[in-house]
């Protein structure tokens, strides 16, 4: 079986060598390694410290375990289409005025680890109507959602508001939330009863 190599910036060099080494173990003996596995090819006394490192892996969506604490295992073709991909960044580009091309990459972006932060927390929505277009919102963008994150005052969130699930920037006023559109035509939105937040939008993706 292939494998993978691991590319991610938000992982220490000691994160990636231990993610790489669970990869390459899985696909090579087709079950994951237990801690005291790792901790012998890391050559480290006690299971506590690799341990650590993988509950880390785990909290960042690097990894999943089993209700019994084991690593789980991936399929390849899934696992290609979890890792990120980095993308050569050039720029800064003029939106106004034209400046000198920049010819090199000053550096690579993974566009998932731009726009997603905790992988297992996030979910995307296709975007339906134009009462955010004011916020660079249009109909058909898919936007990225990140659920359990504390939403603040302005933020542009996913409201259920008395049972029904609207896209809104939140507002406060005289102690009170409500909801914004980011179009004039469209009204603010206040709860009779009840309202929630289901997740906070972190970025939006648009294809031409």
């Amino acid at each position: 079986m292939a494998t993978v190599t691991i590319h991610n910036k938000n992982l220490t060099p000691h994160q990636r060598t231990v993610l790489t080494y669970i990869n390459e173990f899985q696909h090579k003996r087709g079950y994951s390694p237990s801690l005291a596995d790792l901790a012998i090819a890391f050559g480290v006394r006690s299971k506590n410290a690799v341990a650590k490192v993988v509950n880390a892996l785990a909290r960042e969506g690097h990894l999943e375990k089993d209700p019994k604490g084991r690593i789980k295992i991936l399929d390849f073709e899934e696992r290609k289409a979890v890792l990120p991909l980095a993308l050569p960044l050039f720029g800064p580009i003029a939106a106004g005025f034209a400046t000198a091309a920049e010819e090199q990459a000053s550096e690579s972006l993974s566009i998932q680890e731009y726009l997603i932060r905790k992988p297992t927390s996030s979910f995307l929505l296709r975007v339906k109507g134009d009462s955010m277009i004011n916020a660079g919102i249009f109909e058909g963008d898919i936007v990225v959602a990140e659920k359990g994150r504390e939403p603040q005052v302005g933020d542009i969130v996913i409201g259920m508001l008395d049972g029904e699930f609207t896209l809104k920037r939140l507002k406060k006023n005289k102690g009170k939330y409500y909801l914004q559109a980011e179009n004039p035509e469209y009204p603010d939105l206040n709860a009779r009863e009840d309202l929630q937040i289901a997740g906070v939008i972190r970025g939006v993706v648009r294809r031409y």
